[in-house]
């Protein structure tokens, strides 16, 4: 039985949780695509490695010659112009690779929906493909206090990656549907499962 693929992007704050709220979707049968994962796939590959070398030098290049994540967000969220040289090279083939997965999930017929958890949904323009954009509301504590345990990230960190994406505020307006993510996964779950019932199952 073929469906009425619908596409949600998931939008909020970095460590707000988009990524559990994506696999929770997923778990009800939902196709999870994480942009992110696919960019570091991307820098593994020798084209986009030698592109990102040429772009911004030796420096960003670990003892194996491999790109290192850490030093080349380092360079890249100091300045803004240098980020959207590194977006340049790595938004448009994952794009095509967004685009192409829907497309080859959309024949297939077995999925009711897609998920997008991309941290630059909106200014990329993927928010355009969504029939829906979820934000995660997650309060700026917990976000910050999640960023240092989860990701390692010292004091003044999200703050200074978060000043080069749109603002909070723009990205919840836009939004069509809010996900809590403040209290217990139970919670959060709760809400996932009756967006699932309301705008995939019944339509």
């Amino acid at each position: 039985m073929s469906f009425q693929l619908k596409i949600i992007g998931i939008t909020g704050g970095i460590s707000s949780g988009k990524s559990t709220v994506g696999r929770l979707f997923a778990s009800l049968g939902a196709e999870y695509i994480d942009a992110d994962e696919m960019c570091h796939k991307l820098i593994l590959r020798k084209e986009y490695r030698d592109k990102i070398i040429e772009k911004f030098g030796t420096t960003v290049q670990d003892i194996r010659n491999r790109i290192d994540r850490s030093r080349l967000a380092e360079v890249v969220f100091r300045d803004k112009t240098r980020l959207d040289e590194l977006c340049n090279i790595l938004h448009p083939p994952v794009i095509e690779q967004i685009k192409s997965k829907i497309d080859t999930i959309e024949k297939q017929g077995r999925r009711r929906a897609v998920v997008i958890d991309a941290a630059l949904l909106e200014e990329s323009d993927l928010s355009l493909l969504c029939d829906f954009i979820v934000f995660v509301n997650t309060g700026k504590d917990q976000r910050t206090a999640r960023s240092q345990v989860g990701r390692r990230w010292e004091k003044g960190e999200l703050e200074k990656r978060e000043h080069f994406q749109m603002s909070i505020e723009e990205k919840k307006k836009r939004a069509d549907y809010i996900i809590d993510n403040n209290f217990t996964i139970e919670n959060t779950s709760r809400q996932v499962r009756e967006f699932w019932k309301h705008y995939i199952e019944e339509n």
